[in-house]
């Protein structure tokens, strides 16, 4: 659990299944059990002992339908601007939705600050049924505070963070879809929110899965065994994905069709991430779809976008296969300077790693790279870029599991499957260490979504996974090491860029090294990230240089950051400013 909190006491207990922890008076020592040696990257699950209690609902049938295939996705949000990243779980449901069931309604956990949260969904007004699927966080209105976006199996919920003194932290959510003129009758899945028009305010793109009348579900069969399975999404009608311009005064306006996001061939889309993929300063979506070649549509600017994925090397897997894209993360992972593409995919099917050379050109690097082989005997899900162990490199974790309970029945393979975690080089090369990363990598999950926080600022990255039919895991680092650290946040000055600086370029160098990063909107499966860079230094004792190039296009260099701080940036403010943290 980290640190230990002045005034608290906690006890570590040894047991027969486990580690128990007792909290009492005083001052304590700090109460996580003993962990791997010095350097070892190693996760533990810690999410009973922090107070996170969420479990997804299962909306399993003895008809194998496609609805419970998906599970839901996870979400940091510091919805109180404290600080500290506060926790949101969506929720499944039954079909028809049941009203009033707490059990079935999203969860927001917040940050107490000490390594557990507390519950306040109701008090702050999430507690909303219904058949959810996916979330984004950002301040689509440039006021200071995390508004929050969930889909549904037919709907999408914008949930506007207003201020009220009576709610947990000051803060409360109001449900400002209809006034919004947010519209979406289709299975919306994952979505994002990028300013792709360059006025400085945040617009929202939308991955639609397949058509399905949840009332009248048809259903199928393993050909060879006859058992119920989940049909495959190439058996449902498509809908295009749904592009929504912010307009500036609380209200969105449907740009689909004008801005070509329409105009292209549906697929089943699970997964987006948009950034600036050929450094002309304006934000590309790459979305993933199942078992359909993905889109790149490359920014003309004017909120205009052509479709280029086929010519730039994106749209299909290593040999030409369709790709059944579910999640999607974007980093340097080669140290090029440039931002490469990372799919998950489907079992026997390898992840899929695309490095980028520049002009709207990648090269399929999934085997060569160590990440294709030892992925392809899973089916995976959320994907999420750190450097677990602050070494200066780029790390991958994936999430896996199974789409078909009668998948061991059927194919041989296993329905619960175990995460993965990938460490990286620095220069595209990846070595699966999940076996030594903690007995939490061991376990097998139906994995789904994932996202990364360092939730107790120990800087360490943490990460929360979610699992169909099952609790939440959250997933604390607990890897020792000398290695320093610092932690990035950017702040656009809400005009010509956008307050969240999603788009924003950062070139970071130290002890002779450099590496860049984006603030990117997106990414992973039906999950949302905590945007702040926490970077590794390996051993160097601070950051020579930072190097920001805003969504304004303002560039900015602050230079002589000491490591193990966590730093400000600010659009327009000359100098960094160190965050101090209440309750620490």
């Amino acid at each position: 659990m980290g640190k230990a909190t002045i005034g608290l006491v906690v006890l570590v207990v040894a047991s027969v299944g486990g580690w128990y922890l007792l909290h009492s008076g005083g001052p304590a020592p700090d109460p996580s059990p003993p962990g791997p040696p010095h350097g070892t990257v190693w996760f533990e699950d810690v999410a009973e002992a922090a107070g996170v209690d969420f479990r997804h609902f299962d909306p399993a049938t003895p008809q194998h339908l496609i609805t419970e295939t998906m599970g839901s996705g996870v979400g940091w949000i510091d919805y109180d601007a404290d600080g500290w990243p506060d926790l949101f779980h969506v929720q499944d449901g039954p079909l028809p939705p049941a009203p009033g069931d707490p059990s079935k309604t999203h969860k927001l956990y917040r940050n107490n600050r000490d390594g557990t949260f507390t519950d306040v969904t109701a008090r702050v007004g999430l507690d909303k049924a219904g058949f959810g699927m996916g979330c984004a966080v950002g301040d689509y209105d440039n006021d200071g505070f995390d508004d929050l976006v969930v889909t549904y199996l037919g709907g999408v919920s914008l949930f506007h963070n207003v201020a009220d003194r009576t709610a947990p932290g000051g803060r409360r959510f109001k449900d400002v879809t209809d006034a919004a003129k947010l519209s979406n009758p289709h299975w919306g899945t994952s979505c994002a929110w990028a300013d792709l028009d360059g006025d400085g305010l945040l617009d929202l793109y939308l991955c639609n899965y397949v058509e399905i009348d949840p009332t009248n579900p048809f259903t199928c069969k393993d050909p060879a065994k006859g058992l119920p399975i989940s049909c495959n999404p190439t058996a449902y009608p498509h809908v295009v994905h749904r592009l929504f311009r912010n307009t500036g005064d609380g209200s969105f306006t449907d740009v689909t069709q004008s801005s070509g996001v329409g105009s292209v061939t549906a697929e089943a889309g699970l997964g987006v991430v948009i950034l600036d993929l050929d450094g002309d300063g304006k934000p590309d979506i790459y979305a993933v779809n199942d078992l359909g070649p993905a889109y790149l549509f490359h920014n003309l600017g004017g909120m205009r976008f052509e479709e280029v994925a086929l010519p730039a090397g994106v749209a299909l897997g290593p040999g030409g296969e369709r790709m059944a894209g579910m999640g999607v993360e974007a980093a340097d992972l080669d140290g090029s300077g440039r931002p490469s593409l990372f799919v998950t995919n489907f079992q026997r099917l390898p992840n899929v790693l695309f490095l980028n050379r520049g002009n709207l050109r990648f090269d399929d690097a999934s085997y060569p790279s160590g990440l294709g082989g030892p992925s392809v005997d899973r089916l995976k899900f959320g994907v999420c870029a750190l450097d677990s162990d602050l070494d200066g490199n780029v790390d991958l974790a994936v999430a896996n599991g199974h789409v078909n309970r009668a998948a061991r029945q059927a194919s041989g393979v296993s329905y619960a499957q175990e995460a993965q975690l990938f460490l990286g080089n620095g220069a595209g090369k990846f070595r699966d260490a999940s076996e030594t990363a903690g007995a939490d990598f061991l376990k097998p999950r139906v994995g789904r979504g994932l996202a990364r926080a360092d939730y107790d600022h120990d800087g360490l990255p943490d990460l929360v996974l979610s699992a169909v039919g099952e609790p939440a895991v959250l997933l604390h680092n607990r890897t020792t090491t000398h290695n320093g650290w610092v932690s990035l946040e950017l702040v656009g000055d809400g005009k010509k860029s956008n307050r969240n600086a999603v788009g924003a370029v950062v070139r970071v160098e130290w002890g002779g090294k450099s590496r860049h990063h984006c603030v990117i909107g997106g990414g992973s499966y039906l999950s949302a990230n905590d945007r702040r860079l926490l970077l590794g230094l390996g051993e160097a004792p601070k950051l020579d240089a930072v190097t920001v190039r805003w969504p304004s296009g303002k560039v900015q260099v602050f230079r002589d950051l000491p490591a193990r701080t966590r730093w400000r940036l600010t659009e327009g403010v000359a100098t960094a400013e160190t965050v101090n943290l209440p309750g620490r």
